[in-house]
């Protein structure tokens, strides 16, 4: 952590605030997207409005708990931390009409829910590789009212395939080393080791790269991390801009004073010592529109796990494992370390 923080602060009173906010683990700012306007809402008790923060979001002190309130349930909002907001706000610099949203990495949903309340998309497709994860996705998506929003469980390479040019909106918050969620008290083992660092490296890229076929002319891609690593984050933001060569990076101007020092181009970050949550990344890239009419993606019968308005699969209980016999206990093996699991936070 000390060396990645180096490499992130030379300052060294910057540095110490990084990896001060890092050890506390108490870097927790709560917020909700407002789905419903119900009278109830006007009256938490919401902090003031930041200058990045769409009207349709809400912050609160740490001691709020909105997922216990009653209209949670009802659907009436979406909590998520602050920093997950600063990452998705960078859709704002969008003036586009967005009719078609993909998000690729969608468990939970708060990224794609983001993206139903701010342009309220005509196709919400939501894409969760790991089939274990979209149970949680479905109920958040059912339980907010997200009409048009379906889920399937497909590797990013077959949307790249079946669904080329076909989107105005990608999304693609990249399964990461998880390096913020320390911020919040959580475990992220092996978030540091770059051998994870690299790993994570390899498959944002691949997801990224298939994202990118999927962008119809004029489309935008929004790429989010919860990870500090300047590998998995602007050196990712560049290599996508080198893929093809009408892609460009966008400005955000609500976002100006986060303005990233680690690279030239506009790419966004958000540390735990600023007070706003645990930490995120963000760009934003446009594919500059065709000199040519392009003619709108005929998208057929599209498959889907779900859809809005089915019902809602009822949670798997996973049978409870065999005993081992009492009277041979099983010889310990020697195990290489496993590299942990990439993490990924809405």
């Amino acid at each position: 952590m000390l060396k990645q923080a180096e490499n992130l602060f030379p300052d060294e009173k910057q540095r110490e605030n990084f990896v001060l906010a890092l050890e506390q683990g108490i870097s927790r700012e709560p917020a909700i997207i407002v789905l419903k306007d119900r009278p109830e809402i006007r009256t938490f008790p919401r902090l003031a409005q930041l200058s990045w923060q769409p009207e349709f979001v809400l912050r609160f002190g740490p001691e709020f708990r909105a997922p216990q309130h009653p209209l949670y349930e009802k659907g009436a909002f979406y909590s998520l931390d602050l920093s997950s907001v600063f990452s998705a706000s960078a859709m704002m610099a969008i003036k586009s009409r967005v009719v078609n949203v993909l998000d690729l990495c969608a468990s939970p949903g708060g990224k794609a829910i983001f993206a139903w309340k701010a342009f309220a998309p005509q196709r919400l497709m939501c894409n969760e590789t790991i089939r274990k994860r979209t149970g949680s996705l479905i109920a958040n998506l059912d339980r907010c009212g997200i009409t048009g929003s379906s889920v399937w469980s497909a590797d990013p390479s077959v949307y790249a395939k079946n669904f080329p040019e076909a989107f105005d909106l990608v999304l693609v918050d990249a399964p990461c080393s998880g390096q913020s969620l320390l911020a919040k008290g959580r475990r992220a083992e092996g978030c540091w080791n770059p051998e994870m660092i690299d790993m994570c490296v390899g498959r944002q890229r691949r997801i990224v790269g298939n994202a990118i076929q999927c962008l119809k002319p004029g489309g935008y891609l929004l790429y989010s991390t919860c990870a500090f690593s300047i590998k998995e984050n602007e050196k990712v933001i560049q290599w996508a801009l080198q893929q093809e060569s009408d892609l460009e990076a966008v400005v955000v101007p609500d976002l100006k004073e986060f303005q990233s020092k680690y690279s030239e181009e506009p790419c966004y970050r958000l540390f735990p010592q600023s007070g706003l949550g645990a930490g995120a990344f963000v760009g934003l890239i446009h594919r500059k529109e065709s000199e040519e009419p392009v003619a709108p993606f005929e998208f057929g019968e599209v498959p889907a796990a779900w859809r809005f308005g089915d019902s809602v699969p009822e949670p798997k209980v996973k049978p409870e494992p065999p005993k081992p016999e009492p009277e041979e206990a099983p010889k310990a093996k020697k195990l290489r370390p496993a590299v942990p699991k990439p993490r990924r936070r809405k």
